[in-house]
């Protein structure tokens, strides 16, 4: 990959490249936390139906990927993405994977199915109520909540609850979703941040391998933590390194871990 196309400032490194490609080039327990929404693909659920109004709220429609692949594949392509996360996790480090339950054809297709099939150990589950739904639908009650899937590889992950806000230490985080004009999914800084403070100390190295406008850089620039972000998307990548405050791309760079 094109260097030109690598951003490395004062604690951050972003790159404008493929997440899978990318993670795998970093060596072995790098990152003292893992934080990241993958696509939901979306686009697969609802190709059959964007020419009904009612079904158009459903679509998310990023700048430069479709979202729409078979089930099946998305699900292989997320296994693997999560198993190659982990392997750059610390021994003591978390991986929070946010995701949703999507519906289709009167069925719930649940994350959950395709991380019991990787190697990741389920620490917890977080709810996050967002108060809100897009659904418009009124055969079925509104889907308000996603979840945010705590994952480690298998032993005691880092914890310090007494950084982080009383009203968030139980397992429901009730954050409203915040309007953006850039993007079409972003998830909240505070959900970032309170999974930055629960599982990682000052100075740490926190990765989001699907980072689109830079939520998670921000929120680890906030907290005095490193960050190292992966974006297939160039308008995306571009406004997190504006967003970010980064300067122009280095001709040469290395990695903030």
């Amino acid at each position: 990959m094109d260097c030109m196309e690598r951003v490395l400032a004062d604690g951050a490194y972003i790159v404008n490249g493929d997440c899978s490609a990318e993670m795998a080039s970093f060596p072995n327990e790098s990152f003292d936390c893992i934080v990241t929404s993958p696509p939901y693909n979306k686009g697969f659920f609802t190709r059959q139906k964007t020419t009904n109004q009612v079904w158009k709220g459903f679509s998310i429609d990023y700048s430069e990927y479709s979202d729409n692949m078979p089930i099946e594949e998305y699900e292989e392509w997320q296994i693997n993405v999560i198993n190659t996360c982990l392997s750059k996790l610390k021994k003591d480090g978390s991986f929070f994977y946010n995701h949703k339950p999507i519906r289709y054809r009167n069925n719930v297709y649940f994350p959950l199915n395709f991380i019991l099939r990787s190697r990741a150990t389920i620490y917890q589950e977080i709810i996050w109520n967002r108060k809100n739904s897009p659904n418009i639908r009124k055969d079925c009650l509104l889907p308000c909540t996603e979840r945010i899937y705590w994952l480690t590889n298998g032993g005691k992950p880092y914890v310090n609850r007494d950084a982080i806000g009383r009203e968030y230490i139980s397992e429901i985080w009730n954050i409203p979703p915040r309007p953006c004009k850039e993007h079409p999914a972003p998830f909240p800084v505070e959900l970032a941040r309170n999974c930055i403070l629960l599982s990682t100390k000052e100075g740490g190295v926190v990765c989001d391998p699907f980072m689109g406008i830079g939520t998670t850089g921000t929120a680890c620039l906030e907290t005095g933590r490193r960050f190292v972000g992966i974006e297939l998307d160039k308008k995306y990548f571009n406004i997190a390194s504006e967003r970010l405050m980064l300067g122009t791309p280095l001709k040469s760079s290395t990695p903030a871990v």
